[in-house]
This record gives structure tokens, C-alpha cells and sequence, in this order.
């Protein structure tokens, strides 16, 4: 059991990217005001929102965790793979924003991001499975409350 504690130290430890706090401050994008009611039942009014109205039902339930009042709710996709949706906990409206809801490479790292702050940092490389942890980026993108706008995008490498 130490073994196994230790092994999963050491390769938490050597994680392909710094910590992103590290790298940009989510200080820069700051919200005004955090919703602190109930959350808001989500909206399942597409196809693909009735697909995961489990996931996404009892994600929301949670509350709200990124950029003031909206609740970003992940599910697996297969080996090191999350898809996340964004959820708004006022209204209920689901958002799914590509750079987010295809999949994301969890090998690297799922996005970073935080209830104060606008700000989401998403970390992910080109098929790492075939290419191994090489064309990687880490993308910084800003909710402006209904989409991700990308403000910056910068090569990073991985454990190779």
C-alpha cells in the first residue's frame, strides 16, 4: 500500500505541465459578483443536452464553480478523455463550447478554472497516443458568458 501511495506521488509529481495558477493569473479576469442561490434546473433542450440529462442534472446540483454563477459538469470519453459542459445557475441554460465538449486530454491536464475568475486554461496535446506528449498547447480563453474567446495560445511540452 506505501508502494502504491509513493508511485502515485511520484507520478502525480512529474505531470507534463507546471501548474497552471503558476503560468497566468486568474486574477485578470475577475467577476463582479458570485451567485450564491439555488441552482437552477439545467435546460435539456437539445438532443445532445437529453443524452446526458443525468450528468448534466446531477452536475448542476452542485453550484456554481467557474466565473461567478455557471457550473462546468465533465464525464469521461473513453482512456484520458473528459468532455465538460457549462451550465449556467441562474438560468439553467447549457452551453457546450467546442474547445471543451469534443474531449480533452486528461493525460495532460482537464481545464483549469475557478468560481472568481473568467479566465479557463485548457492544456492539450495532438494525438498523444500516436504522437506521444508532443504538439502541445495550453490555451487561455475568457467566458464571456456564452462562449469561450481564445486570448492566447502557447506551445508547451510534455514528459518526453
Amino acid at each position: 500500500m506505501k508502494a502504491l501511495v509513493i508511485a502515485a506521488w511520484l507520478s502525480l509529481s512529474s505531470a507534463p505541465f507546471p501548474p497552471v495558477h503558476e503560468a497566468y493569473p486568474f486574477e485578470k479576469y475577475p467577476v463582479i459578483k458570485t451567485y450564491r442561490g439555488r441552482p437552477a434546473p439545467p435546460l435539456l433542450d437539445t438532443p445532445r443536452s437529453r443524452e446526458y440529462r443525468t450528468r448534466i442534472r446531477n452536475g448542476a446540483k452542485e453550484g456554481p464553480n467557474f466565473a461567478g454563477h455557471y457550473t462546468v459538469i465533465s464525464w469521461g470519453c473513453g482512456t484520458q478523455c473528459g468532455v465538460y459542459v457549462i451550465v449556467d445557475a441562474q438560468t439553467g441554460q447549457v452551453y457546450w463550447p467546442s474547445e471543451i465538449s469534443r474531449g480533452v486530454d486528461l493525460g495532460v491536464a482537464g481545464p483549469e478554472y475557478r468560481l472568481d475568475s473568467t479566465l479557463m486554461v485548457v492544456a492539450s496535446c495532438a494525438a498523444p497516443e500516436t504522437y506521444g506528449y508532443k504538439n502541445c498547447n495550453r490555451k487561455y480563453y475568457n467566458w464571456i458568458g456564452s462562449k469561450l474567446i481564445l486570448l492566447k495560445s502557447e506551445p508547451v511540452t510534455g514528459p518526453d
